[in-house]
């Protein structure tokens, strides 16, 4: 009998052995939002910095880390020890990114083989000379701007998407898209009006609050009755916060 009470004991301790080396559900992960925004000047040094958690019982090595322009590179460590913290900044160029709304990647790929995206967005402006008469002009100096992804007292916006391209349309029906917002909280936001650049873009949005987690459009339509060749139209989205975005939509109008 006492055999089999230390075999008992010898098989229970072995499965909680086991059961404590299982792979975590979430081996490495982002400590805080994968979505920064940035509000900067052209000509600004932007660096993100988002915090990197390994909760696994392994070393994390990092051999690369992709991005989608050549105006972003991430500056990160070859290897992450087991359940330590550290840290990947993104770095973002500016003078190599058009002036106006902007959504930069940089793609990190996980122990468990999945992909966290991480995100810059937001709005580049162009600070211009300032003449006086007799006076040398004030140029702008560029400023070295540094984020961090935890740090960001509004709520976090994603747009899937800031430009559409038609490319050959017939008349007389509207070149029409939508564009999808994201809140990614945690407080509601809300859209507080959208401006098209002519008369000939119908715009029409989602109303009322949007709640965390949840989405909203903002629908753009061109009209491509009586128009010919080549358009490219903008719409301006405003926040109740006071944040602004500029999306794009292009294509050519083909009479047949």
């Amino acid at each position: 009998m006492k055999k089999y009470v230390i075999a008992a004991l010898i098989t229970l301790l072995s499965l909680n052995t086991l059961l404590a080396q299982q792979p975590l559900t979430k081996p490495v992960e982002i400590l805080g939002s994968t979505v920064v925004e940035v509000n900067a000047n052209v000509g600004d040094m932007v660096e993100v910095v988002f915090a990197l958690r390994n909760n696994s019982l392994d070393d994390f090595y990092i051999a690369q880390i992709q991005t989608d322009c050549h105006c972003i590179n991430a500056v990160h460590p070859d290897m992450v020890k087991h359940l330590t913290t550290d840290s990947i900044t993104v770095v973002l160029n500016t003078n190599n990114v058009p002036p106006g709304t902007f959504v930069k990647k940089a793609y990190l790929e996980t122990p468990d083989n999945k992909v966290v995206e991480l995100v810059l967005q937001g709005n580049l402006k162009v600070i211009k000379p300032i003449t006086k008469a007799g006076q040398k002009p004030i140029i702008y100096k560029p400023l070295h701007v540094r984020l961090h992804n935890k740090q960001n007292e509004l709520p976090q916006v994603q747009w899937l998407k800031t430009a559409h391209d038609f490319g050959y349309v017939t008349p007389p029906e509207p070149a029409k898209t939508e564009f999808t917002l994201r809140n990614l909280g945690p407080q509601p936001i809300e859209i507080k009006s959208v401006e098209p650049g002519c008369s000939c873009t119908i715009s029409d949005y989602t109303k009322g609050p949007i709640q965390a987690n949840q989405t909203a459009t903002v629908t753009a339509a061109f009209t491509t009755k009586g128009a010919f060749g080549y358009f490219k139209k903008f719409i301006k989205v405003e926040l109740t916060d006071g944040r602004t975005y500029q999306l794009a939509i292009t294509g050519n109008v083909d009479p047949m």
